[in-house]
């Protein structure tokens, strides 16, 4: 195999690899794709998995890293797909400013920086009120002292 010493490389990341370029990192893939050169794989996108009409044929040293790597990256992209969609838009926008130059401005949070409609603080404190009103209905004003001591007060 091949031994990468370089400063600053102690973890390599796989963000920027897809299942399809994965194969290209493997020179055992690239080697079994050269050799049967005017024949390929039956589809564009196989994953050399085993699929049928695939060339690559999964007896070779490296097979289970290769596996293994590309499990990664599937469980990667799923989440990323879920979790972002299919839409990828950048953390900055940018803007047309004066005399047609770009300014770049931060991307907010879709809604996270929105102010509360009125109608919506209006809905809350009638709900807040409405509950203070039952709240009120259900004291027991009989046995409450101050109310007693009112009353005392006033015969």
């Amino acid at each position: 195999g091949y031994v990468a010493d370089t400063p600053g490389f102690n973890q390599p990341s796989l963000l920027k690899v897809t299942k399809q370029s994965l194969a290209q990192a493997f020179p055992e893939i690239r080697k079994m794709l050269k050799d049967s050169e005017p024949a390929k794989c039956s589809f564009n996108d196989c994953l050399h998995l085993g699929e049928p009409g695939c060339i690559v044929k999964g007896d070779w040293e490296r097979y289970p890293y290769y596996f293994q790597l590309l499990d990664e990256i599937r469980i990667r992209e799923e989440f990323q797909l879920r979790t972002f969609g299919t839409k990828r838009e950048g953390d900055v926008r940018y803007k047309v400013g004066d005399m047609g130059v770009q300014q770049a401005e931060p991307r907010l949070e879709p809604k996270k920086h929105r102010r509360q409609s009125r109608k919506r603080i209006n809905q809350s404190l009638l709900d807040e009120l409405d509950e203070l009103e039952d709240d009120d209905d259900s004291l027991d004003l009989e046995n409450d002292p101050i109310v007693r001591a009112i009353e005392n007060e006033n015969q």
